[in-house]
């Protein structure tokens, strides 16, 4: 008869088998009752046409957007709990199938837009004239050679700091994150950060695709520039980066100018000087001729002023001097009046004037006393008499 073991120790030895047996292994099916619970646990059923198993994963292991009637593939280890159910404990659950995977990026898409992840204005400029970046990439990628040829061909001179990593595969995601981290933390003085990679299916770039790495390309502090090779899908990386390039070679297109369109512009510039200068010489010499058309005309009527005014001046100046001499013919008049006139005139003609001792004119001889003093007045001098009779 076997020897009994306990209930824990059957569990031990279920759970031993199962790992021993099997391993990690990887389970395809559909989504049913998909929860998330306190936003610490992940449960749902992983079921086919006939069967189903409970699964249970951590929220910080869930990094792809599934829900209920999604294909996915979950990976993890089969495990027989304490309490005596059997679960699927998983460490990574992604959509399977194109349909499953284009479902979950939709997704994804709306949590990262309803965050402004996506928005135009908090995307940043390139410098024109990079100096230092670092390209992030395969090694072993067409991507790589495709960059650096055609940033060979265009300004050159630039410093690329090179960080290795898979660009799909299931390390790739972490391996991205890494590189972004070290380009950020590690390389001083960047001025771009490049991640490129060739074209493939939608399978193949669902690591550009994986929240963590867009997250990390949203958070960069560097300026970033993501290239993938093809156009019937857009990645979510390429969304959030500040520069979207077409391909590879675009993207270096995008990071440097060639040399062709920096000496057009340097012409372009050239011209527009010189017909800037062209157009401002131009201008002066306009408000120069028009300046000195001015002058001409000021000059001209201020000469006219002076000239009425000289000939008004000098119209008064002969009213003034004919005005002169008639009023000195009309002194001279005057002068001969008053000689006519003056007593001094008449005295020397021979005739004197007589005044009583009060200096009273004797005019006749009525009112003249005997005795009286008269005093008279000659030309030369007064003569004193006493009246007799």
């Amino acid at each position: 008869m076997n020897e009994a073991i306990t209930v824990s120790q059957f569990v031990e030895v279920i759970n031993f088998t199962l790992e021993g047996a099997l391993g990690r292994i990887t389970v395809e099916g559909e989504v049913d009752e998909f929860k998330i619970i306190h936003n610490k646990w992940v449960t749902f059923a992983l079921k086919d046409a006939q069967s189903s198993v409970n699964c249970f994963m951590t929220v910080w292991q869930y990094k792809a957007q599934i829900e209920d009637g999604m294909k996915v593939k979950a990976t993890g280890m089969p495990k027989l709990r304490n309490k005596g159910f059997f679960s699927f404990v998983l460490d990574s659950v992604i959509p399977s199938g194109e349909g499953a995977l284009k479902r979950a990026l939709q997704l994804l898409q709306r949590q990262l837009e309803a965050e402004g992840l996506f928005a135009q204005e908090r995307k940043r400029m390139l410098p024109r004239f990079p100096q230092h970046v670092a390209l992030i990439t395969s090694r072993d990628a067409a991507a790589y050679k495709d960059f650096i040829k055609v940033l060979g061909g265009r300004m050159g001179g630039l410093t690329v700091a090179f960080l290795h990593t898979q660009v799909q595969g299931e390390d790739a995601p972490r391996q991205i994150r890494e590189a972004l981290e070290v380009a950020n933390t590690e390389l001083g003085n960047l001025d771009a950060i490049v991640l490129v990679r060739g074209g493939g299916s939608l399978e193949d770039l669902m690591a550009f695709n994986d929240e963590g790495v867009v997250r990390a390309v949203a958070t960069s502090r560097t300026p970033t520039i993501v290239g993938i090779g093809h156009e019937r899908d857009i990645t979510l990386a390429e969304l959030v980066a500040d520069v979207r390039a077409s391909t590879p070679s675009n993207a270096a297109e995008l990071l440097v100018p060639s040399r062709q369109e920096v000496l057009a512009e340097i012409e372009g510039m050239n011209l527009r000087l010189k017909n800037g200068i062209s157009q401002t010489i131009g201008q002066i010499q306009a408000q120069v001729t028009e300046a000195v058309h001015a002058l001409k005309t000021r000059i001209a009527s201020t000469s006219n002023q002076v000239m009425r005014r000289v000939e008004s001046l000098v119209g008064l100046g002969q009213r003034l001097r004919f005005t002169v001499a008639q009023q000195d013919k009309q002194v001279t008049t005057m002068e001969r009046v008053l000689a006519s006139l003056s007593p001094t005139n008449t005295l020397k003609r021979g005739y004197s004037i007589t005044k009583t001792a009060d200096g009273t004119l004797v005019r006749s001889k009525r009112g003249i006393k005997s005795g009286e003093t008269l005093t008279s007045v000659v030309q030369d001098g007064e003569i004193t008499s006493t009246v007799v009779g």
